[in-house]
């Protein structure tokens, strides 16, 4: 042991200046964790929204800072050696100032995009979101990244020029530190200590959920347990022995947690809330209905239209007057929302009735073709974006289908890809009017519409300056400039009302109206214009930016909360004037991949019940806490909501899992209503 310290003493004394180097490095990127932890989660002042951890103790903020400094002279350690073997263990006083110069440039450029990423999509942002932005496309998502950065191509090339710059003097400043360093190959003692104690490190952040919470949004912290976790999972299923989510079955691959849940096996696979009990069976009524009568149908889609937009005004003036004034004599429902907050996976629900992949019961469209209804798309997007127009069943059954893609010389975007092309108001309303002059009224139709006009960037150069002619630039769009951000979207929502009013009296011309139609003009989602501290939708389960506008020509028949999986639901029962009644149930609400989500939501009478996967936090009306003591802090009726949370996300998942696809072609399994 004597011996073993002496090592010590004489290593630090030869690597003096080494070791001070990263002992001020750690320092300082642990200073710099704090600051980007307060900055997002207000960690030492309380808190922020749906964020219930903080640190005001001195105790507390004492025990945070170790468990960083910890994580942070690790990380530094590791990559320090990474640079000796790259120079062979022959380091200079150049080496080390570069390897300075390397880190404060990583950790301060990562720091500058991850503010820019926190103020567009807050804490949520991950490949799973963005995949979603693309409509489930990896190369769509890369493509659309790619749109941003072109339109902010000057400022970005002049970064790269600068730091090209300070790179060239760096280098050039020197070239005068070339003395050599003393024997390094002591280093690799010091990074086997400080890998063999960072387990220890890890199993201490994992015993406190606030501490977990902090250290687990630091780069460090993530890529260290991962590569501990990795190292640990000796089944291979993905987990480890380490963190909140370690394996507690190391050697059953078909255990662990958020494993798919079999239904009524005796087996809690995926450790939440129990066994998931059986599966529903249930019929299609809808297969097999009897229409009483069959009016015109109209399923009028918004892009990006808030909630709130229907009753708003600005400056004076009401924002979509001609919508307004449709719902004042027919209906519109104040508790609608999307289940996802995103466009292609909200058009799913809507035709496909579900939000599987596999949706158990016959679509909106295969319905109406049954009954011998002419089939009509008209749509300002391009509907093979996402694959909508082939999961939808548009493209196999439609009598009459265009989209932007048929269009491409009238693309509002200068970017041709599906995920961005879109067609001025002015454009879709001359296609409406040719078609609507094609068409047999005598027969019953069915006509699809997708207006675009308040899709982001919230103006296009046909733009009509409705309520303002102040248009925001894409560069503008912060939190400093919300009000002017505000000002360019309802405009955008107004382009929107003035399709609505023009679609009003080109059926009017017709004599098409509440007598002989159902219409119902509904949102994809909402968008948040820096409401929840974030600019877009898809990031965030709140009204903001899943809330929806729901009007309709007619007093309809329909729940009390609604989701865009009943669309269909509610147009045929009350266009076809069906007897049986449309049963009440809570909608349910996924952000990221149904088998592998950032958070799920339920929305009933009694609010919204979330559960995020991340933080294992759920919220209830009784306040935000982890999921593990909810059982102490919550009532009976709280601790239903969250397992009817649980059980229908872990329906909805089996039902679209392949187990349960070969089931049901091998004739054991059910289809069931979801």
């Amino acid at each position: 042991m004597v011996l073993v310290f002496s090592k010590i003493r004489r290593f630090c004394q030869l690597q003096w200046l080494t070791l001070v180097v990263l002992l001020v490095l750690a320092v300082a990127a642990t200073a710099l964790d704090l600051w980007q932890l307060q900055q997002r989660f207000g960690i030492f002042t309380g808190g922020t929204f749906l964020q219930p951890y903080s640190f005001l103790t001195f105790s507390s903020r004492a025990s945070l800072i170790g468990l960083l400094w910890w994580v942070e002279i690790t990380a530094l350690v590791i990559a320090y050696t990474v640079i000796l073997l790259c120079v062979r263990l022959q380091p200079t006083r150049r080496t080390l100032a570069w390897f300075v110069v390397w880190i404060l440039l990583w950790r301060g450029g990562s720091s500058l995009v991850g503010a820019q990423i926190q103020q567009f999509f807050g804490g949520n942002l991950d490949w799973q979101v963005l995949q979603n932005l693309g409509g489930g496309d990896a190369w769509a998502a890369i493509a659309m990244v790619g749109q941003e950065v072109r339109a902010q191509l000057v400022p970005l090339l002049l970064a790269i020029g600068g730091a090209v710059l300070a790179a060239v003097a760096i280098h050039r400043g020197l070239r005068r530190f070339t003395t050599p360093l003393p024997n390094c190959r002591g280093w690799f003692v010091g990074l086997a200590l400080l890998l063999l104690l960072m387990p220890v490190q890890l199993t201490v952040t994992a015993s406190k959920p606030s501490w977990f919470f902090a250290l687990n949004k630091t780069q460090p912290q993530q890529w260290l347990a991962e590569f501990y976790n990795q190292l640990t999972d000796l089944d291979r299923d993905g987990y480890g022995a380490f963190g909140p989510d370690a394996d507690r079955h190391p050697l059953d691959s078909a255990r662990f947690p958020g494993a798919m849940d079999l239904p009524a096996n005796g087996i809690d696979e995926d450790e939440l809330a129990g066994d998931l009990p059986a599966l529903p069976q249930s019929l299609d009524p809808l297969a097999t209905a009897e229409p009483q009568q069959k009016p015109h149908i109209f399923l009028v889609v918004l892009e990006s239209v808030r909630a709130d937009s229907l009753h708003k005004e600005w400056q004076g003036q009401a924002v979509m007057p001609n919508l307004k004034q449709l719902a004042a004599s027919g209906s519109a429902h104040p508790q609608a929302f999307s289940h996802t907050g995103f466009t292609t996976s909200s058009l799913k629900a809507m035709f496909n009735r579900s939000l599987s992949q596999h949706p158990p019961q016959k679509g909106l469209l295969r319905l109406l073709k049954q009954q011998g209804y002419q089939l009509n798309v008209l749509s300002a997007q391009a509907e093979q974006f996402g694959d909508v127009a082939t999961a939808t069943g548009m493209t196999e059954l439609a009598d009459y289908f265009f989209d932007a893609s048929k269009a491409p010389q009238d693309n509002m975007s200068a970017d041709n890809s599906p995920g961005a092309m879109h067609l001025s108001e002015n454009r879709l309303l001359a296609q409406l009017q040719q078609r609507f002059a094609e068409i047999n009224w005598q027969q019953p139709q069915f006509v699809y519409i997708n207006i675009q006009a308040a899709h982001y960037p919230y103006v296009h150069r046909e733009t009509k300056p409705l309520l303002t002619n102040d248009f925001i630039a894409r560069s503008e769009m912060t939190i400093e400039h919300r009000d002017k951000l505000q000002a360019s979207y309802y405009n955008a929502v107004a382009n929107t009302d003035w399709l609505i009013g023009q679609l009003q009296q080109t059926l009017t011309q017709y004599q098409i109206d509440a007598r002989n139609s159902v219409q119902l003009y509904t949102s994809d989602h909402g968008e948040s214009l820096f409401d929840d501290g974030v600019l877009g939708h898809g990031h965030q389960l709140s009204d903001t930016q899943t809330q929806v506008v729901w009007v309709s020509n007619r007093a309809l028949q329909q729940p009390a909360i609604i989701g865009h999986d009943r669309v269909a639901e509610v147009l045929l029962h009350n266009a076809w004037q069906l007897p049986d009644l449309l049963p009440e149930q809570p909608v349910l609400q996924v952000i990221g991949l149904v088998r592998l989500p950032q958070q799920i939501a339920l929305v009933d009478g009694a609010g919204r019940v979330s559960y995020d996967f991340r933080s294992k936090l759920v919220r209830t009306a009784h306040g935000v806490l982890p999921y593990a003591e909810l059982a102490a802090g919550a009532t009976s009726a709280e601790q239903a909501r969250v397992d009817l949370l649980f059980t229908r996300w872990g329906w909805l998942r089996y039902q679209q899992s392949t187990v349960y696809q070969q089931k049901l072609q091998s004739g054991l399994g059910a289809a069931s209503a979801l």
